[in-house]
């Protein structure tokens, strides 16, 4: 190697260097709900069930009063956790900040994070998916206090159906289940009985067409129900970020300014991981050597499966790499670690990571996660452009 070689590389190393540092951020949002000791000892103490209607004494939004119209917990497993998630749905909209962005909300969820290793997973995600055009809605961390006491970090984040339905004029939003079974319906009020139904129907044609087709004419078919290039994008993201688990965490939502289903991605807390929940077996039988990584829906099994469904998926693939350059990339991870910098900076914050799942979170094990996650993202994304480039 001479010397100009020697220069170029060291150039090209301090480029993909992380400048993790304090970079002056404060904590941008503070929610602090009041509420009575009986219902704040319900959410502490209470596991595996939601809490309904918790009374609000008093409700403040970034130095605004607010009032409720009611506040619930939500999610699955973290409802086992002592820091619940939070559903908010006020009279008048709250003001919430995001570095340059303000979004006026009524309606969002606070999330606890109790799952999310050094609570970056899901802000990382967010933020990729923000520069490949897959993901719009609004986030912004916030610390949560109730009766004065910190509960911690949160992602406030703008709820699914509001997003679709108030800015994108949906009729109908579902979130797809295991087996692509409609786990959840979500419609606005003056949408008819017989139009639901329609929509349903709609979205049962993607799989009822996956055994009746092959080739073109089966990528015709589907298309005509769903932006079926946007569902590659986001599985392919999936399979850059090995998340563990997306099957179930999907939203499908009418869009009629294309006439058909369009997709809003969701939860992003098991990123990295060596194989997706159902395991490695399965995987292999069903997908051997594809770049998908699970092969629990069916829709994606027939992407595996089908050649030319399959060359227009690496198409996706590789547009979804070339918008992630590495450029892009640490500005996500430098992003994110100066947004956490001032919740870790505080103790009586920061503390409460001791009620979650992966304990006692600090600043040096966030610069260890977000180091190796950084360096690995960065070595599979040079990896599989060289692969999907070769196919």
């Amino acid at each position: 190697m001479n010397g100009r070689e020697s220069i170029d590389q060291q150039i090209q190393i301090d480029e993909y260097k992380l400048n993790l540092s304090d970079s002056g951020k404060k904590i941008e949002n503070t929610i602090s709900l009041y509420t009575s000791k009986s219902d704040y000892q319900a959410i502490k103490a209470t596991t595996g069930k939601k809490i309904y209607n918790i009374e609000a004494v008093s409700l403040v939004i970034n130095k605004d009063t607010l009032y409720p119209e009611e506040i619930n917990t939500r999610g699955q497993t973290t409802l086992y956790y002592r820091r619940k998630s939070f559903s908010f749905n006020l009279k008048s909209k709250a003001e919430l900040r995001h570095g340059d962005k303000t979004e006026s909300l009524k309606k969002f969820f606070a999330l606890s994070l109790s799952m999310d290793r050094s609570y970056c997973n899901n802000r990382l995600a967010f933020e990729m998916m923000e520069n490949t055009g897959l993901f719009s809605l609004f986030y912004t961390f916030c610390e949560l206090r109730i009766n004065g006491q910190s509960e911690g970090i949160y992602l406030v984040i703008e709820r699914p159906d509001e997003w679709a339905m108030k800015k994108k004029d949906s009729p109908l939003m579902i979130r797809r289940g295991y087996n692509h079974a409609l786990d959840k319906i979500v419609t606005d009020n003056s949408v008819k009985k017989s139009d639901i139904k329609r929509y349903c129907e709609y979205y049962n044609l993607i799989y009822k067409c996956l055994d009746k087709y092959e080739g073109e004419e089966l990528y015709k078919t589907i298309s005509s129900w769903l932006d079926i290039n946007s569902y590659m994008k986001w599985l392919a993201f999936n399979f850059l970020v090995r998340n563990g688990d997306y099957t179930d965490e999907v939203y499908f939502f009418f869009d009629p300014r294309i006439n058909k289903f369009n997709i809003i991605p969701w939860d992003y807390d098991d990123l990295f991981l060596t194989v997706p929940h159902e395991g490695n077996i399965k995987n292999k039988e069903l997908l051997a050597e594809k770049l998908i990584f699970s092969a629990e829906d069916q829709l994606d099994r027939k992407i595996a499966a089908d050649p030319y469904l399959y060359r227009i998926y690496l198409i996706q693939f590789w547009e979804i790499l070339d918008k992630l350059s590495p450029d892009v990339l640490r500005k996500v991870f430098e992003n994110t670690y100066a947004e956490l910098y001032p919740y870790y900076s505080n103790n009586e914050i920061i503390n409460m990571s001791g009620y979650d799942a992966y304990k006692n979170a600090d600043l040096a094990k966030l610069q260890s996660d977000m180091l190796t996650m950084y360096e690995q993202l960065r070595i599979s994304r040079e990896y599989y452009l060289d692969k999907v480039k070769s196919k």
